[in-house]
C-alpha cells in the first residue's frame, strides 16, 4: 500500500462521523485496536491522531492513553508522553497500562529511580503486565543487576512467549548453539517498527554464522598477569596540545596506536591497520558515533595475538572501519576491554595501571579475558561474558536442555563503598552530574572527547547558549553541523567539581534515542587529565583523585 493512498483511507477515516446507532465504546475500542497496528507498523503519525480520536470520544479510555504515550515516546515526543502520563495517573493511579507506560517516559527521562517505582506498581496491579517486566529487567540491566534482569525476562517469557518484545530480550540469554535458530525466526517474522534494532540482530546473526562450529573467540589471557602498568602515550591535537592519550599495541606482532576511550567498546580500527596485521574477516556491520554522516560501514575480524604492555591475548575479535575515521591514530581502544580489572587511568602521571576486581564472597577466582569485540552479548556482566564464551566451546548433550547463562548482580567490595555508583548501557559509563543547580543529569564518561559537552535542551536550562560556527566537533560520523557555545557551568559528578568556561554544545539527540534514556552531555578529556580515575566497569563503581602535585609544572596550580 502507498503512503499516499494509506494517508487517504486515514484521512477519511478519522473524519467519519459516529454511525447512527452505534455503541461509542465499540468504535473507541477499534480506533485503538487500528492505533496499535500502526504503532506497530510504525505508522506513529496516523497512530497518533487514531489514538487522539478515541480518547475525544472516550476520554478515559486506559488502552488510548497508554497507547498514545507509547508512540508519543517512539515520536520523540517525551514531553508530550510525560505531560499525557502525569495527567492520566491523576485520575486513574492505579491502571497498570498507565503505570507502565509511565515507567518507560521516565526511564527515557533519565529518571531511573522512579521507572523502576512505577514498573513495580505496573506489575503489583496485575501481575501480567508484559510492558512492566520488560521495563524492570531495562532498568535492572542499566543499574547492573543483571541477575534481577534475568529473572524478569524469565518470567515474562512464561507469560508471553509469542510477544517480538519478550523474544527480542529472550535472544541474549539463549546459548550460542541456539542463537542463530531463534535469529533467523524472529527475523523471518515481519516487524517494520525496529528497523534498525533488526539491521543490529542481522548483524548479529551473520556473525554468529560465520563462527558457527568454531571455537569461541574467546580473547583469553596467554600468560598469567595478575597486575600491570603500562604507559599511557601523548596523542597530540597540534604540536603544542594534547587531544587524549592512548597505548602502543601490537596486532600480530604490528605495532598500532590506538587512542584510549571511555567513550568507545572493543578494539575499533582503521582498514589499513587491519590490512597491515593480515586481519582475518568474519562478517560486516555498521557502527555510529557523534558527527552528521550517519552509520559508517565496518567488519568484525579476528586476531590471533593482541599484546598490550605484559599482556598477551590470543583469538580476539576486532572491529574495523571500512573507512577513515577521521583520527591521526591506528584506531580506538575503549576501556571497557580491561573489565575483567580495576582500570586504573592515571593521566597526570601517564600510566595505565589493571589490578584485580574483588572477588565476590561465593567466587573462588575472577579470570581475567580481553573485550575486544563491541556487540550485542556486551550488555551484559563482564565476568559472566567472558565465562559464557569459554563454555559455549562445548555444546549440552542431546538429552539435555541448552544451558542459560545466568548472570550476577553487581557488587560493592568493603574497599569500594566510598566509590561513586554510575549505571552502564554497553560500553557507555553514565555519570550522575549536577550542573550549577540543576536536576540531576546523565553524562558518558568520554576521555575520546576532548573537552566536556553538553546538549542545547541541558545547556538552556542552566545557563545561557549562543551559537558558535568556529568550534569544529569530529566524532566517528564525521563533523557535527551546527555547534554552541554554553556561559559558565559548575559540574559535579562523583567526588568532582569543576567550573567550566565556554562549554561546548551540540545536538546529541541521536545518542539519547539510540540508549533510550536521556543524555545530557559527555565528561570529557579536558577534565580528566589532572584526575587519575579507576573504573570497576563489572559493578559499574568509579573514583575519581586530585592531586596538583602529580601533574606537570606547566599546569600544576600555584
Amino acid at each position: 500500500m502507498t503512503s499516499k493512498l494509506l494517508s487517504a483511507i486515514l484521512v477519511s477515516f478519522l473524519a467519519a462521523p459516529v454511525c447512527f446507532g452505534q455503541d461509542v465504546g465499540s468504535q473507541s475500542d477499534s480506533e485503538v485496536a487500528a492505533a496499535d497496528r500502526l504503532q506497530q507498523s510504525g505508522n506513529l503519525t496516523y497512530a497518533i491522531a487514531l489514538y487522539k480520536k478515541a480518547l475525544t470520544a472516550s476520554p478515559g479510555q486506559v488502552a488510548a492513553q497508554s497507547g498514545l504515550i507509547r508512540a508519543y515516546l517512539r515520536n520523540e515526543q517525551v514531553d508530550e508522553a510525560y505531560e499525557l502520563a502525569k495527567s492520566s495517573l491523576v485520575v486513574q493511579p492505579t491502571a497498570a497500562p498507565l503505570l507502565s507506560a509511565t515507567g518507560w517516559v521516565q526511564y527515557r527521562r533519565a529518571e531511573i529511580p522512579e521507572s523502576e517505582a512505577s514498573f513495580l506498581a505496573a506489575k503489583k496491579a496485575d501481575p501480567n503486565q508484559v510492558d512492566a517486566y520488560l521495563g524492570l529487567s531495562r532498568v535492572y540491566r542499566t543499574a547492573l543487576f543483571y541477575r534481577k534482569a534475568y529473572d524478569e525476562i524469565q518470567r515474562v517469557h512464561s507469560i508471553a512467549p509469542n510477544d517480538p518484545a519478550v523474544q527480542r530480550a529472550w535472544l541474549s540469554m539463549l546459548p550460542r548453539s541456539e542463537r542463530i535458530k531463534a535469529l533467523e525466526a524472529y527475523l523471518a517474522a515481519p516487524h517494520p517498527e525496529n528497523k534498525d534494532e533488526n539491521a543490529g540482530l542481522q548483524a548479529w546473526l551473520e556473525y554468529l554464522k560465520a563462527t558457527d562450529g568454531q571455537p569461541a573467540h574467546a580473547c583469553k589471557l596467554a600468560n598469567a598477569v595478575e597486575q600491570t602498568e603500562t604507559p599511557l602515550v601523548a596523542m597530540l591535537r597540534d604540536p603544542k596540545h594534547i587531544a587524549g592519550y592512548g597505548l602502543n599495541v601490537k596486532l600480530n606482532d604490528r605495532n598500532q596506536r590506538l587512542l584510549l576511550d571511555t567513550g568507545a567498546g572493543g578494539i575499533i580500527i582503521n582498514r589499513r591497520a587491519a590490512e597491515k596485521a593480515g586481519l582475518k574477516r568474519i562478517s560486516k556491520f555498521e557502527f555510529s558515533g557523534i558527527g552528521d554522516k550517519g552509520n559508517r560501514e565496518a567488519y568484525y575480524a579476528v586476531v590471533d595475538d593482541i599484546r598490550i604492555g605484559e599482556m598477551d591475548f590470543r583469538d580476539c575479535v576486532v572491529s574495523v572501519s571500512e573507512k577513515s575515521m577521521g583520527l591521526d591514530q591506528d584506531g580506538l581502544i575503549g576501556a571497557d576491554v580491561f573489565s575483567s580489572y580495576v582500570v586504573d587511568i592515571d593521566f597526570p602521571v601517564e600510566k595505565l595501571r589493571l589490578n584485580p576486581l574483588p572477588k565476590r564472597p561465593e567466587d573462588n577466582e575472577v579470570k581475567a579475558t580481553l573485550a575486544s569485540e563491541s556487540n550485542s552479548d556486551a550488555d551484559d556482566d563482564t565476568e559472566g561474558h567472558a565465562a559464557k564464551s569459554t563454555a559455549e566451546e562445548g555444546k549440552p548433550a542431546a538429552d539435555q536442555p541448552p544451558r542459560l547463562h545466568i548472570p550476577k548482580d553487581r557488587y560493592v567490595a568493603p574497599e569500594m563503598a566510598n566509590w561513586s555508583r554510575v549505571f552502564r548501557i554497553g560500553h557507555n559509563l553514565l555519570v550522575p552530574t549536577r550542573v550549577n543547580e540543576s536536576k540531576t543529569m546523565l553524562f558518558i564518561l568520554d576521555t575520546g572527547a576532548f573537552s566536556n559537552t553538553m546538549s542545547p535542551t541541558a545547556a538552556r536550562d542552566v545557563t545561557k547558549v549562543r551559537g558558535d560556527d568556529t568550534y569544529k566537533v569530529k566524532g566517528l560520523s564525521g563533523e557535527v553541523n551546527k555547534t554552541y557555545r554554553a556561559d559558565k557551568a559548575m559540574l559535579q559528578f562523583g567526588n568532582v567539581r569543576q567550573p567550566n568556561e565556554d562549554i561546548a554544545t551540540f545536538d546529541i539527540s541521536g545518542v539519547s534515542r539510540n540508549l533510550g534514556v536521556e543524555i545530557s552531555g559527555f565528561l570529557g578529556f579536558a577534565t580528566f587529565r589532572l584526575l587519575e580515575m579507576k573504573i570497576d566497569y563489572r559493578d559499574g563503581l568509579v573514583t575519581f583523585n586530585y592531586d596538583p602535585s602529580k601533574l606537570p609544572p606547566a599546569i600544576r596550580p600555584r
